[in-house]
């Protein structure tokens, strides 16, 4: 566990604890004078530790209030016109939510309190913040005390005995602070004698606020040692109003892994250790009374994040470098990859007779290869454009195809500039199948469409002869009886040139 300087106010008593590896020294005195001021100035500079005040104080009020449920600036602006009128003449005051009504307007039960002799706590805390210590809170025994007592099923009074203080008694119910008084121990009585005085008066002013209910009886915990149980179990006893139970204060320093030695029923060293070692969530400590922590916090931060950068950067650096070496081994394996390339290129070049040529003779040899291509292109580029047509037209049955270059100068296709490449002529023959017999209009109709399909794809179409023979000459009725049906036979002219 880390160091910290833990610090203990009586009424008329100062005590401060150097705590480290769990475990608390022995308490060093500080008298409220001019010299005991000293003294802790320089217990301040050996121990420049994180600081927490414990306060075990007749003067700190409690008081109960039903406020309505608010939220944001209107919350904070409400709990502070109920800090001016209570509590205007300390700044150690806090306000804590006991909890929200569940019927009606759902209103908060707040528990407002404050340390109201700041006189006693101030001159301490100025020699602290003078020194830049980091002052982490300002606590009181009542509100630290509450983990002392587990699975209490109702409200409870927690007696203990603070030596330095008096006698303090805290009522919780639900494990929610509700009252606290402290009572000095008076010269010449006993602690028995204190309790059984005391915690009646506090049961009647209890059930005077209405904190006990009605018909039930208070159940009153007593920490202190065995030597001093005997004593207060006689002097005690249970009645319709009050039970009593006594904790050994041995074995709750146990519970609590505490190691100081417990001679007596002086709860301190309980308290002190419960401080050291449970976060508490409230404190009388304002801002400007833990500015000093949190700059530790801060600096803290910044000191765990450089060293996260740190660690990072070291990592990033250690994956670069193994990804250089990496990347290095790969290259030399590349580069001796290249070399054994470079020699087997050599060896096959010199296997070859030198065939270099001059730049104009390659010039010549393209120009010539693109017009050998013109005039004589592949049978692909010439059927491409039939083939993909004949798909969109399956009636159409090809029985004859060829082509030849023409020598002489064809008609050039519709939609194609005239090239003075020779035009390819392609003469197409065959039937159309999938018409009745006679059907020549469908069969005419469907030919025309298969010849302008021809024309869109640069082809130049002379029909050659048709299903029917519809020139002057003809005769329309020839071959049309259905008693002698002929196919219906066509053949076209094709000619394709390449685009300029």
């Amino acid at each position: 566990m880390p160091n910290k300087t833990i610090l203990f106010l009586g009424a008329e008593n100062f005590h401060a604890y150097a705590w480290k590896s769990g475990a608390l020294s022995a308490a060093q005195r500080f008298a409220d004078s001019a010299e005991g001021k000293e003294q802790f100035s320089a217990f301040l500079q050996a121990h420049p530790y994180p600081a927490y005040l414990l306060t075990d104080l007749i003067e700190e009020d409690f008081r109960h209030e039903t406020v309505p449920h608010l939220r944001g600036g209107e919350r904070a602006e409400m709990i502070q016109r109920k800090f001016e009128q209570f509590y205007r003449n300390t700044p150690f005051r806090q306000a804590s939510l006991l909890q929200r009504q569940k019927e009606g307007r759902r209103d908060d039960e707040m528990l407002f309190s404050a340390l109201t002799n700041p006189a006693l706590i101030s001159p301490w805390l100025n020699i602290m913040l003078s020194h830049g210590m980091p002052v982490v809170g300002i606590y009181s025994v009542p509100n630290i005390s509450a983990p002392l007592i587990r699975n209490s099923p109702s409200g409870h009074l927690l007696l203990s005995w603070e030596k330095h203080a008096g006698l303090r008694q805290t009522y919780f119910d639900a494990g929610l602070l509700r009252f606290s008084r402290l009572t000095p121990i008076v010269a010449g009585s006993s602690l028995s004698e204190q309790v059984a005085t005391e915690a009646v008066r506090t049961q009647q002013y209890l059930k005077s606020l209405s904190l006990i209910p009605t018909g039930q009886a208070l159940d009153v915990y007593i920490i202190c040692h065995a030597d001093d149980r005997n004593e207060l179990a006689a002097r005690l006893s249970d009645n319709p109003d009050m039970r009593y139970a006594y904790l050994d204060i041995r074995e709750m320093g146990q519970r609590i892994k505490s190691k100081a030695a417990y001679a007596d029923s002086d709860a301190t060293p309980l308290l002190l250790h419960l401080l050291a070692t449970r976060q508490q969530r409230s404190n009388y400590a304002a801002a400007a009374h833990t500015h000093f922590f949190q700059l530790l916090l801060a600096r803290r931060s910044l000191l765990w994040l450089s060293a996260a950068l740190a660690a990072a950067s070291l990592l990033w650096g250690a994956a670069n470098l193994w990804e250089g070496r990496w990347l290095n081994d790969d290259n030399a394996s590349l580069r001796e990859q290249a070399g054994k390339l470079s020699r087997q290129a050599q060896q096959i070049a010199g296997g070859f007779p030198n065939t270099l040529a001059a730049a104009a003779d390659m010039k010549t040899a393209v120009l010539l290869a693109r017009k050998l291509e013109n005039y004589s292109p592949p049978p692909q580029k010439i059927m491409g454009g039939l083939g993909k047509i004949l798909v969109d037209f399956p009636l159409v049955r090809v029985n004859q195809l060829s082509w030849q270059a023409s020598a002489t100068a064809e008609p050039a296709p519709q939609n194609v500039a005239p090239a003075n490449t020779p035009a390819q002529v392609i003469l197409l023959g065959g039937d159309l199948t999938g018409f009745a017999p006679g059907d020549y209009r469908n069969a005419l109709n469907y030919l025309e469409r298969f010849r302008q399909a021809l024309a869109q794809h640069g082809y130049g179409v002379t029909a050659l002869t048709l299903p029917l023979d519809i020139s002057p000459t003809g005769s329309i009725t020839t071959g049309t009886g259905e008693d002698n049906p002929r196919p219906a036979q066509f053949s076209l002219k094709l000619v394709w040139r390449p685009a300029p």
